[in-house]
């Protein structure tokens, strides 16, 4: 590997991609990293915009955070390993979107990466030079402030950390074009005021149809929380009331698919998000039915292997997750992780894609507590770093727990970490 400095693009400056910057800047070997960052902060998703739709420069929005989000895992899980949050206005284990915003900006700086980020810079195209393993890449941009003058530059290697809570997942129901009321998903919420004295059927009641419908619950007249799961042991606010699957839509009413019906004025998507690299041709990242391909390990880019995807897990901690995920991809760039032969890591791939398959998971989520960090330990084992906190194991699965038994209180817990950071507690 040449000692020469090597330029690298990094596509997003959330926290996949500050993750990436971090390590880029942290490896023994030279970068020149460039940025690309189509908000005007750093943040990604936690980037609040009270446009829902078109942001001021005329831009699709591409933030889902709304207003009022509370952190769904404490403090210690909310950090970049490097960098504790040692905050002293941060009070609660489980912070206010503002508090994370605040702890982002303060990693940003700690680390001096502001001065490799472009933000309001939109990429267009991502394209490989050559057809070989390792090319130079083209990457076209403009500033969405002059979007007339359009912009390329050659890198030696890119890393896509776009993030996966921009394109709306929204399932085809029957009736939906004949209701005469309102018909939104997650990614456009943002205040609960909007839905003073509306009845509201919200599909779906993972983290953001829980969490959306507590919200807006003393807004709203009447919520319905519909979704197939087991349901939730907890007791919600009085309005909310669970209910099955959609079966169809009529002008003004929702039919569950236990036949009851109700009056909605409101029928609000939180059925996730399908994973868009608008950016990148078919033939370097394709996507069919919402599985990422070809990747080994979620992150190497099989046909082009200077071509890394971080942040594309879903369910998963995402700060020490991006570093890890970040540390496996750097690893390799430098030389110091050798990749299996293509054969292999596509073998790889679809093992674990039928793998998940078979347990009834996404291609890029588990809903198994000990894979999530299964993997996570063996990524560090590849770099040869520290594996996550296994304090953090446990934490995860007593929240999940608690979400099922007590889903409005739940962030009300006071947690601790010991100091060998291998368990915790509750100290209220």
């Amino acid at each position: 590997m040449s000692d020469q400095a090597r330029r690298v693009a990094v596509i997003g400056a959330g926290i996949s991609g500050l993750s990436t910057l971090r390590s880029l800047l942290a490896s023994d070997r030279k970068y020149i990293p460039t940025c690309f960052e189509r908000g005007n902060d750093v943040g990604g998703v936690w980037l609040y915009n009270e446009n829902t739709h078109t942001d001021e420069d005329g831009m699709p929005v591409f933030t889902s955070m709304y207003r009022d989000l509370i952190s769904n895992l404490p403090k210690p899980m909310m950090e970049f390993p490097e960098f504790p949050n040692t905050d002293p206005d941060t009070d609660s284990s489980f912070m206010p979107r503002p508090e994370v915003m605040n702890y982002i900006k303060r990693f940003t700086e700690h680390f001096e990466l502001r001065k490799y980020i472009l933000t309001h810079t939109f990429v267009t195209n991502v394209s490989p030079k050559s057809d070989e393993r390792h090319p130079e890449w083209t990457v076209s941009y403009y500033d969405i402030r002059n979007k007339e003058e359009q912009k390329q530059a050659v890198f030696d290697a890119v890393f896509v950390c776009n993030g996966h809570q921009h394109t709306p997942n929204k399932p085809d129901i029957d009736g939906a074009e004949k209701f005469q009321g309102e018909i939104t998903h997650s990614k456009n919420y943002r205040v609960p005021e909007k839905f003073i004295d509306k009845r509201v059927v919200i599909l779906g009641a993972s983290f953001s149809g829980t969490d959306i419908a507590i919200d807006i619950s003393p807004c709203a007249k009447q919520i319905f929380l519909s979704h197939n799961k087991d349901r939730f042991k907890s007791v919600f606010p009085g309005n909310i009331t669970e209910k099955p699957g959609i079966k169809r839509m009529t002008r003004t009413t929702v039919i569950f698919l236990d036949d009851t019906e109700e009056e909605v004025d409101v029928l609000l998507f939180c059925t996730g998000y399908r994973y868009n690299f608008p950016f990148l041709g078919d033939d370097v990242i394709s996507v069919t039915n919402n599985r990422v391909m070809p990747l080994y390990k979620h992150v190497v880019n099989i046909k082009y292997q200077n071509l890394f995807v971080i942040g594309i897990l879903d369910q998963v901690p995402f700060f020490p997750m991006g570093h890890q995920l970040s540390r496996f991809a750097v690893a390799i760039l430098d030389g110091e992780v050798n990749l299996p032969l293509e054969i292999e890591m596509y073998a790889d791939a679809e093992s674990d894609f039928n793998g998940r398959k078979e347990r009834g998971e996404k291609a890029h989520a588990s809903k198994d507590n000990e894979r999530i960090w299964k993997f996570d330990r063996e990524l560090s084992t590849l770099v040869g770093i520290r594996p996550s906190s296994k304090a953090f194991q446990l934490i995860r699965g007593f929240i999940y727990h608690d979400i099922m038994y007590n889903i409005t209180t739940f962030r009300r817990r006071k947690i601790q970490i010991s100091d060998d950071r291998e368990s915790f507690k509750v100290l209220n």
